[in-house]
């Protein structure tokens, strides 16, 4: 049987727990307030501005909304990096990770291994309530570039940590351009959830990069056997 000795289910958790644009948005309309009350310009009108350059392309979206308005400022830049860095955001779970973390919880060791800006990431997790679910969480830019997803670091520290073998493991992400060569380079069964997310029509770079499989849904888990054991 394949998943027979599962007792750790590992989580990405931008767009695999819940959806990032839901983190973006909030950040922006943050943001928008910020503008709105130094610059006097509409904080509807500029959210919609942040929105349309962040559809366009993803990186210094700030930079190119400032420029467009005649009001650059590389400083203030800075400042409303950091008020979207660190603002309380108005996220929630997805619907199955919502009920499906209560079943594992239950039968299984939990765990989240997750890149980005560390102050944000946990303020993610707090807004979330998810900490009272999971045995260990791995923000993964605290320890360094090279402990970032693809590297197989944040892997093999998880397993240490509760003394188990990659075969013990499973992990769980969405995003094919980084989420899944680290677990699988050290023999971790991976599995991708299919989201309508920010990120949802990455490539991979080679077949080294792929799940072992895919799934529409989180419920999906329940199907595999071992959930069921």
């Amino acid at each position: 049987m394949l998943f027979k000795n599962i007792k750790l289910v590992i989580f990405d958790l931008d767009d695999t727990l819940y959806p990032e644009i839901d983190f973006v948005k909030s950040g922006f309309r943050r943001v928008a307030e910020k503008i709105d009350k130094d610059l006097g310009l509409s904080r509807e009108y500029t959210f919609k501005m942040l929105m349309k350059e962040f559809n366009q392309d993803k990186k210094f979206v700030f930079d190119r909304v400032l420029k467009e308005i005649g009001m650059y400022n590389k400083s203030y830049v800075q400042k409303l990096v950091e008020i979207y860095r660190t603002h309380k955001p108005d996220i929630n779970l997805y619907d199955d990770a919502k009920e499906i973390l209560k079943i594992l919880k239950d039968k299984f060791y939990l765990g989240i291994i997750t890149d980005g800006f560390p102050t944000t990431q946990r303020l993610k997790v707090e807004a979330l309530g998810v900490r009272k679910y999971f045995n260990r969480i791995i923000y993964t830019w605290e320890k360094g570039e090279d402990y970032s997803k693809p590297s197989s670091r944040p892997f093999l520290d998880m397993l240490e940590f509760f003394s188990l073998s990659a075969k013990d493991a499973i992990y769980i992400g969405d995003n094919m351009e980084k989420d899944f060569k680290g677990p699988r380079e050290i023999g971790m069964f991976t599995i991708r959830v299919m989201r309508d997310g920010i990120y949802k029509d990455a490539l991979p770079l080679d077949e080294s990069y792929k799940p072992d499989i895919t799934i529409i849904s989180l419920f999906d888990l329940l199907d595999l056997d071992f959930i069921n054991k």
